[in-house]
């Protein structure tokens, strides 16, 4: 078996993409998971209060 096939897809993506693709990319992954996690939490802390009990276990 191939070691490539071993590795996460993550990993050969990085490793085969331009350095100057990943420079433009990385920064807008970080704003992308700064956004989601702005509308994903109080959904998740609603979702808690909504379903009867308290804000802490939404977030688990």
């Amino acid at each position: 078996m191939q070691r490539d096939k071993i590795k996460p897809i993550l990993f050969s993506i990085i490793k085969h993409t331009p350095k100057e693709e990943m420079r433009r990319q990385v920064p807008r992954d970080i704003l992308s998971g700064i956004m989601v996690a702005v509308v994903a939490l109080p959904l998740s802390i609603a979702l808690g209060i909504a379903s009867g009990v308290g804000p802490e276990q939404g977030l688990y």
